[in-house]
């Protein structure tokens, strides 16, 4: 069989070439000896900082990673097989199912098929409940895997630290999330309210040239994963979290902010009052909603009504939809910029 080998200190640069010029054989693992690296070949070629040669030895087999239609093979009928779950969100190690009804005799089957299909994942749950309460929480049910409902998520450079019932968290924020702290400009003092487990103030501090970021958060849970966050990411010097109602917090801090983000998106205007008078003049308000298309402008004009009576009008900048809640009821940031 043939090989290209190098020496270890090449490998990744002749792996890297080998992949983007798809020689690299897909069904075997690549083999160490005496300092040198051989990597198995599909074809013949020429390769920068490695020889080709013909190897007598057998590449190691690598393991076939069954798909899920292949798992549930004769387990589901066709008509069990249309309603799988589609609507699945992923948060650090656990996959997150929406599982209907009609399935529910056999959804620890259908976990074990797609932990089984999914080496990435170590826990299996399904949704229980919407969220819900104060602190806008959700129940989860272990279907398979490890028996754990805390997990690392990785996203936009930052690591976050939660438990899947203690805090609210939406993995499917991640670019709007980013959107926001790529309009951050250098020196600007941002407050999160309703900060949870600190994913805005973390994404925030790292990719933006934020001086400084305060975050709120009213469930004591989410507060101490917030601080754990803040620690394990070595933000400390630029992040400050809050525990407590932000109609008490908020106006014992002494100062005024060049941006406010409100990821809250049920309940969010109830707390303009609150944003309105820690807002600079020119200061950019993140307001989230939940809303039908056809309702966008509507709410804009409200909120620049609710706004106008508090003594701040504003401006709306744009209004961005960030992810679908229901088949017609959007996520949207309404991006406003006070005036006065």
């Amino acid at each position: 069989m043939l090989a290209a080998t190098t020496e270890l200190r090449h490998a990744e640069q002749v792996r890297k070439y080998l992949s983007a010029k798809k020689l690299l054989h897909p069904d075997f693992l690549p083999v160490k000896e005496l300092g040198f690296i051989y990597f198995p070949l599909e074809r013949k070629a020429r390769v920068p900082s490695a020889k080709v040669v013909a190897v007598k030895f057998s590449f190691p087999v690598k393991k076939h990673q069954p798909a899920l239609d292949e798992l549930l093979k004769g387990k589901l009928t066709v008509r069990e097989f249309a309603l799988l779950p589609h609507s699945q969100e992923i948060i650090g190690n656990i996959l997150i199912l929406e599982m209907p009804p009609e399935l529910e005799k056999k959804e620890k089957i259908i976990a074990e098929a797609f932990l089984q299909a999914n080496k990435h994942f170590s826990t299996i749950v399904k949704k229980q409940e919407m969220h819900g309460g104060v602190y806008r929480l959700r129940k989860v049910k272990i279907l398979a895997g490890k028996k754990t409902k805390e997990t690392v998520h990785q996203e936009n450079g930052v690591q976050i630290k939660l438990h899947l019932e203690n805090t609210y968290f939406s993995a499917r924020l991640a670019n709007e999330r980013l959107r926001i702290a790529q309009q951050v400009k250098p020196g600007e003092e941002v407050l999160v309210l309703f900060s949870g487990a600190a994913p805005y103030p973390l994404v925030l501090a790292k990719r933006s040239p934020a001086k400084i970021v305060y975050g709120i958060e009213i469930n004591p849970l989410a507060h101490r994963y917030a601080v754990e966050n803040v620690a394990l990411n070595k933000l400390e010097k630029k992040i400050r979290i809050f525990q407590g109602d932000v109609r008490e917090v908020v106006p014992k801090i002494r100062k005024k902010f060049d941006r406010i983000v409100m990821p809250l998106p049920k309940t969010s205007e109830q707390f303009l009052d609150v944003a309105l008078r820690k807002a600079k003049p020119g200061a950019i308000i993140h307001l989230y909603a939940f809303l039908e298309e056809k309702d966008f402008a509507a709410e804009a004009r409200r909120i620049k009504e609710i706004c106008k009576r508090q003594g701040h009008p504003v401006r709306v900048l744009r209004t961005v939809p960030c992810g679908k809640f229901s088949p017609y009821v959007f996520r949207v940031c309404f991006d406003l910029k006070v005036l006065q």
